[in-house]
């Protein structure tokens, strides 16, 4: 049964990607979205790295 699920999710995440390549499914936002998360991750190294030197010093 495990091997028929993992069967069943290959071949959905092929389609899912060969109707993206196509063009079929837009996905608007998704780029927006990985720039936001970019951006809070490297504000939040930024301020950690900030603590880390005023702890040091």
């Amino acid at each position: 049964m495990k091997t028929a699920s993992r069967a069943l999710q290959i071949l959905a995440l092929s389609a899912c990607f060969a109707a993206q390549m196509h063009g079929a499914i837009a996905m608007p936002g998704v780029r927006q979205a990985m720039r936001m998360i970019d951006g809070v991750s490297q504000s939040v190294i930024t301020t950690t790295v900030e603590i880390a030197k005023a702890v040091v010093a």
